[in-house]
């Protein structure tokens, strides 16, 4: 049962689903969502199950860490339920053998451990499709590495593809060029006043260079220098409109 603590790594991939800031609303996990008896279970079944391949720290020994910026990363913007609708899938070919009690019950440790503080009540399946994950720098930060989707003008900087006048980078599951309703979505956002460097690009989007676009991949923030710009390691990159012209702010 090494591998348990996988369904709660794994979640961040699948089944989650995303929050814009729009939409938050108490309870998140600063809220006190478990119970410190809670989280002394888990931490028992946890250490009995997991700790072999995610850590006795949950730093990821020999798989994903479940602490720390890795779990902000995988997990900002995200509610609860998540983890549970991956969790019960678990083991492999052992799906449930740990109960439904057993999963929540880890899922409160891995929450005391990333010091999210603990409360009166225990967390519960019921209770986790209401509960927001965030870090520090609350609910609107975007985290390093995170995968994002960004509009804005794409330029050639020398040997560099660039994206300017770009939107705040927003987070997204989907690492394909959007389509159907989100793409009528993709098509309405604003444009914004970031610069971002475009790593990795492939196929050569020079067709749509001066174009509006549609960038995602793995957000890289730079701090090594006011000039540095962030970049994304790209997973797609699509034209939204032939002329790229930065809406006018509304009277």
């Amino acid at each position: 049962f090494a591998g348990v603590a996988a369904c709660v790594g794994a979640l961040a991939l699948t089944s989650a689903h995303p929050v814009t800031a729009q939409e938050v609303e108490e309870p998140s996990v600063w809220d006190g969502v478990y119970s410190a008896e809670q989280a002394m279970r888990g931490k028992k079944l946890y250490e009995a199950t997991c700790s072999r391949c995610h850590g006795e720290d949950l730093s990821g020994a020999n798989a994903r860490p479940l602490a720390g910026e890795s779990f902000i990363r995988d997990w900002g913007g995200l509610k609860l339920d998540g983890v549970l609708t991956r969790a019960r899938t678990m083991p492999p070919g052992a799906s449930g053998s740990l109960g439904e009690t057993g999963y929540v019950d880890i899922i409160a440790y891995v929450l005391e451990v990333n010091e999210f503080p603990h409360g009166e009540g225990e967390l519960t399946a019921e209770r986790a499709g209401d509960i927001l994950v965030y870090g520090a720098d609350g609910p609107d930060a975007v985290p390093n590495f995170a995968m994002v989707q960004v509009v804005g003008c794409l330029a050639r900087d020398d040997s560099t593809w660039i994206v300017t006048d770009g939107s705040e980078p927003i987070r997204t599951r989907d690492p394909d060029a959007s389509s159907g309703d989100v793409l009528a979505l993709t098509q309405a956002m604003a444009l914004g006043g970031n610069t971002f460097e475009l790593m990795y690009v492939f196929p050569d989007p020079d067709p749509y260079e001066g174009h509006r676009v549609e960038a995602k991949g793995f957000l890289i923030r730079r701090e090594d220098g006011a000039d540095a710009l962030d970049a994304i390691n790209v997973t797609a990159v699509a034209s939204l409109e032939a002329a790229c012209r930065v809406q006018e702010p509304a009277p």
